[in-house]
């Protein structure tokens, strides 16, 4: 049944924060440039402490999908992932506060959470592999270079991988359908059905990634001088 759903829904999920083909200026601009701009607008995202300053923020990523002929569908693609956390802040703030300053609050720390993703995903969008490794070779060692490749590409994966447990656990009985999660009594479901068992398979992947990098040379630290593996 879980692999027959996730055949019917697979187009749509295999899709968020994966490269899209295209010729838009965004498309063209230099990875390292780029990668530049995203961190600086992630950077903003933190210091916006106004709501025009997080609504204008919003307007200009909103407007980089579409220069980049990205579309709204891709938009909610990328976004959806994040919403169930803004809800969640919200109804936190709702309960620690009064209601309404409580909804604003929670409101502005989503969205400012939500932003600071968000030019990631533009990057990731619009940046062959090819080109990101490329343009950073030229300013950092292969190895760092190859962290940073690897955490942007797990962006996706992880991604995956959230959707795939919480549906098996919604499927096992969990109460962790996003009407659900409006009581805060499931929330305890939610960080053991889902957060657990993602935080195992991130665990998992990572000492996996780690000894294939390591096959192929990427060492944690040099082999120190007459240690019986180094090599004259």
């Amino acid at each position: 049944m879980l692999r027959s759903r996730r055949r019917k829904h697979g187009s749509i999920l295999d899709r968020s924060f994966q490269f899209q083909h295209g010729e838009s200026p965004v498309h063209r601009l230099n990875a390292g440039v780029k990668l530049v701009i995203a961190l600086m607008l992630s950077a903003f995202a933190v210091v916006a402490g106004k709501p025009w300053m997080i609504i204008a923020l919003l307007g200009l990523e909103i407007g980089l999908y579409r220069v980049a002929g990205l579309g709204i569908t891709v938009l909610w693609l990328d976004l959806r992932v994040f919403l169930l956390q803004v809800l969640i802040l919200i109804a936190l703030h709702m309960l620690r506060f009064d209601p309404v300053s409580g909804f604003w609050t929670g409101l502005k720390t989503g969205l400012q959470i939500l932003l600071l993703f968000l030019p990631a995903a533009i990057f990731l969008r619009t940046t062959r592999s090819s080109q990101l490794m490329g343009g950073l070779r030229r300013v950092m060692p292969a190895r760092i270079v190859f962290i940073i490749f690897t955490s942007f590409r797990f962006i996706p994966f992880f991604a995956r991988e959230m959707e795939e447990i919480a549906l098996m656990q919604r499927l096992r009985g969990a109460p962790i359908s996003p009407r659900q999660l409006l009581n805060p009594v499931n929330w305890k479901a939610l960080f053991d059905c889902l957060f657990i068992p993602l935080l195992v398979r991130a665990i998992k992947t990572a000492d996996e990634t780690a000894l294939s990098a390591e096959a192929r040379g990427f060492r944690i630290q040099a082999v120190p001088e007459g240690h019986p593996e180094k090599k004259e």
